[in-house]
Order: structure tokens, then sequence, then C-alpha cells
């Protein structure tokens, strides 16, 4: 049948009906065309995205291993589009540590979400350093346990055998003191405050030794001076601020708020 009327076709109907169905054939492989390179071009950028997150993880993760003394620091980072990281805006950065130390305190945990984050691009990607030049807002939660604040009060040259317990509100304190010229079983109760923005201090209410005779307000002043500031979060390159000290059964909970105002920060 289809042979038959064929043959009773002109060449010009032929050639016709040829050259419809090579543009049908040609539309078809342009679409097909089109639809892999699409695919391409999304994997690529796809790639890309998850290229730049990863790498801007990695070196602000290094940062701050290098700057809390501990491997145990993971990094989350979000931005859109992903190419903004290159520039240092950071959209979402997500933050947490264990057995981290800040100045002089060991601390058992650390946690922060922090939004619209500009770093130096530079200092990061070519130095692995996070220089901090803003943050609009975050909020970050410090842990601290009575051995992290015991092994704080142990490095005082007046102070032996330091044993801590947190209770709420207050801090006791155990061990040995020098007092003129002798060493003597004391025991300390204090409570810490938040001096301003970046510092918390310990406030001693009362030092005894010998089983209950007081010392001296010059001793305990002492004391209480050689281990201030017990935390300066300035020490940390995001401008947090302090807002918020709790002192529970056997921890020490402090909260701290960011943004605002220039950080300013910089983890070598």
């Amino acid at each position: 049948m289809n042979r038959s009327a064929d043959l009773g076709r002109t060449p010009a109907q032929a050639g016709a009906q040829h050259a419809g169905r090579a543009r049908k054939s040609a539309r078809r492989a342009f679409g097909g065309a089109l639809w892999v390179a699409a695919v391409a071009v999304l994997s690529l950028a796809l790639a890309a995205s998850l290229t730049v997150s990863s790498l801007a993880e990695m070196a602000v993760r290094g940062a701050l291993v290098r700057s809390f003394g501990t491997p145990d620091v993971s990094v989350a980072v979000q931005s859109r589009p992903a190419s903004a990281l290159w520039w240092g805006n950071i959209g979402v950065l997500s933050v947490a540590a264990r057995s981290l130390r800040i100045g002089r305190l060991d601390v058992a945990a650390f946690e922060a979400v922090l939004t619209r984050v500009v770093v130096d691009p530079g200092a990061l990607y070519g130095r692995r350093e996070l220089a901090v030049r803003s943050v609009g807002s975050g909020i970050a939660r410090l842990t601290v346990t009575a051995d992290n604040l015991a092994r704080l009060v142990g490095q005082q040259a007046m102070v032996r055998q330091v044993a801590v317990d947190l209770r709420p509100g207050t801090i006791m304190l155990n061990g040995t003191v020098a007092v003129f010229g002798a060493e003597f079983p004391a025991s300390m109760a204090g409570h810490l405050v938040v001096r301003d923005a970046r510092h918390l201090d310990l406030v001693v209410d009362r030092v005894t030794v010998m089983n209950g005779l007081p010392i001296p307000a010059d001793v305990s002043s002492r004391l209480a001076a050689s281990m201030t500031p017990v935390l300066d979060v300035g020490q940390m390159p995001f401008g947090l601020r302090l807002t918020k000290v709790t002192i529970g059964e056997g921890v020490l909970m402090l909260q701290a708020a960011a943004g605002g105002a220039p950080a300013a920060g910089r983890a070598p």
C-alpha cells in the first residue's frame, strides 16, 4: 500500500515528504541536545555550589581549630547564591565545638548560629584566618563544668588541690591556700557576674581557713583579682556580647548575642 502510494507521487511531493521527515528528526535531535545541555549546566552549577560551600566550611573550621585549640569543631555555611561565599558573604554560619579553650578558661561546649556574616575572603581562603568584619545577628551558648573552673583556679600560685562545687547561684571552692607564708585548708564561696559585654568576673563572697577562721579581706581580693576575668568573649572572632550567666547543679551556662556593631574579630 505505502509503496503504491509512493509510486503515485511526483518527485516534488516525495521530496517535500522527505524534507518534512528531516525537519522532525532535526527538531527531536535539537530538543535532546538542549535537554542534555540544560542537565549539564545544572550539574555544573550544583557541583560549583557544593565545592565553594565545602571550601568555605573547611577554611572556617581550620581557623577555629587553631583558635579554639581542639579538633572537635564542626562548621556549616549557607549562602544564596553560593558564589557569594567567594566574596566573604556567609548567609548563615553554624558552629559547634567541644573541649575548647578561650583565653585561660577551658570550655566544655560552644554553639553558635550567626546570620549575615561578612569575613575577609583573602584572609579566609589565602591564609586560613577567620577575620570577621560584621555579623547581622546571632546567638551563642557556652557550657562550663566544675572541672573546667577547677583547672582555672588551680593555675593560681596561692591555691593548691582545688575542688569546685557548682550549686544554683553559687560557686564553692575547697583546697589549700597559701596565707602568711604557710598553707592552710580553705573554703571559698563566690558567684559570677557579667561585668560588661565581654567580661565575666568572679566575686569572692567569703574565704575561710582552718575550719571557719576568716582570712583578711585583702587576701580574698587578691585571690579574686588573680582569676578575673574568668572569661573574655572578645577573644573569640564573632563579636559576641555576654547577656546572661546561670550557675546550676554542676554546670555553668553562658548566653551571648551578636550583631548590631562591627565584629572586628579574628581567629588566627
